[in-house]
């Protein structure tokens, strides 16, 4: 039997649900109607599927962690799976390189973060950027190149709360961040509004860890390295903190995101499960 609806069947299915949304107009409008409930359906599956993803994938970077055995640059180019390597950075170009806007320092990448500290609150986000280039990684002897995104970076930052107007200031005043340092440095009573400053930076010759599956370099990349580790071709995790550390928080993290996606996922059957069976009530 054919699964496709004949020229009639299909003429009285779009006849009868053209009749139940001009029969529904008025409920549509309402709170209580069917559309905000599909809206909020959609919203609720959107939410639980790009959770559900990002919480695998948080999953699999932690998995690539904790199971790749760490091996010498060379050593990796040979393999055909994950690895872990170690070495120090380099930029692929000459003006590859950066000024971090908080701590100043040249690097390769960097990622920022400014809070607004609330009393009894938490902290409030003020502004966020984060900033990357392709780089080199050498033992001194061979070259790959790392290709990151922004996903695959885990760095390490450097905290700093600072409280007077000056200090705030000094680390606000900065062409390269957006914020305007005076909304944060009036004064009412001799108190400053608080605010917390990270940072985390990729230096020139820093040590670093990369976990990737190191592939031939493609033939429009212009570099003399070995090979090319990507962000497509694996879950490529790039960090310059202690991997054991990296692996709890990308654990962490995909446990939280796998959890909102359950949870949004029953919010979705709990909301559209009434308004399908209404419109196939109508239909029918």
């Amino acid at each position: 039997m054919s699964i496709w609806l004949d020229t009639e069947a299909r003429n009285m299915f779009v006849e009868r649900f053209l009749a139940f949304i001009s029969l529904s107009g008025e409920a549509i409008l309402t709170v209580d109607g069917f559309l905000p409930k599909l809206l909020a359906g959609t919203v609720a599956a959107c939410a639980a599927l790009y959770a559900t993803t990002s919480g695998v994938k948080a999953i699999k970077d932690w998995w690539g962690i904790v199971a790749t055995d760490s091996l010498p640059i060379d050593e990796a180019i040979g393999a055909s799976e994950l690895v872990q390597i170690q070495g120090r950075v380099r930029p692929a170009q000459p003006d590859d390189v950066f000024v971090s806007p908080i701590l100043g320092e040249e690097c390769v990448a960097y990622e920022y973060d400014i809070r607004k500290v609330v009393q009894d609150s938490g902290r409030t986000r003020i502004d966020s950027a984060t900033k990357y280039n392709s780089f080199i990684i050498s033992d001194g002897v061979t070259d790959i190149l790392v290709d990151p995104d922004k996903e695959s970076l885990s760095l390490n930052t450097t905290t700093k709360t600072p409280s007077t107007k000056k200090s705030i200031e000094q680390e606000l005043a900065d062409d390269r961040l957006e914020v305007d340092p005076s909304v944060y440095t009036s004064v009412l009573d001799n108190i400053t509004k608080p605010i917390e400053v990270s940072e985390g930076t990729i230096g020139v010759g820093e040590k670093i860890t990369v976990v990737g599956r190191a592939t031939p370099v493609p033939a429009k990349a212009v570099t003399d390295a070995d090979a090319v580790m990507m962000s497509e071709e694996a879950h490529l995790t790039v960090m310059n903190d202690d991997s054991g550390n990296t692996a709890l928080r990308k654990a962490g993290r995909g446990s939280f995101l796998l959890l909102f996606g359950v949870i949004f996922g029953l919010f979705t059957i709990v909301i559209l499960t009434p308004v399908i069976l209404d419109i196939v009530e109508m239909l029918v």
